[in-house]
């Protein structure tokens, strides 16, 4: 068994350090006053949660039980290319992304937004260190890679 070092532990120590600032941000910071544009960041947030959630459980479901929150890949568990994974190669920090964002523009809390997406340089941390043990684990995954580009956002990161 590895440690948890090995299996990528601080990485999910800091992600759900985030997590917490960004409950933080939703929770004590106030939303920006009614005004005009407003109710289109509501609705592009609202769009982006659902897009978000579609994503993440698309991707959880793919996995069929063998998804970590660990950058290492759990034993056993396929390669999976499928899905949303043809579109990005990370969907559920996609789907994190998305969902963040689009709650923090839906509840108008510019703070959360803020925190959100302080998300996206982290997950591309955390995803370059995961790629690495990705292509070490699984043959085929370089392949993978330079077959699906975008890493975090589809047709653009």
């Amino acid at each position: 068994m590895s440690s948890f070092t090995e299996r990528g532990g601080w990485w999910v120590v800091i992600q759900f350090g985030l997590f917490g600032l960004y409950g933080l941000a939703i929770v004590a910071t106030g939303p920006v006053a009614e005004g005009i544009g407003l109710g289109f960041a509501r609705i592009v947030g609202t769009v982006l949660v659902a897009v978000g959630a579609v994503a993440g459980i698309w991707a959880i479901l793919l996995h069929r039980g063998t998804v970590s929150v660990f950058p290492a890949p759990s034993e056993g568990s396929p390669l999976v290319a499928q899905g949303p994974y043809r579109f990005v190669r990370h969907p559920i920090y996609f789907a994190v992304i998305s969902g963040t964002l689009g709650l923090s523009l839906a509840l108008l809390r510019p703070g959360a937004v803020l925190v959100a997406l302080a998300l996206v340089p982290f997950f591309m941390a955390k995803s370059e260190h995961e790629e690495r043990m990705l292509m070490e684990h699984y043959p085929t995954y370089r392949d993978y890679r330079s077959e699906v580009r975008h890493r975090l956002i589809p047709w653009l990161l």
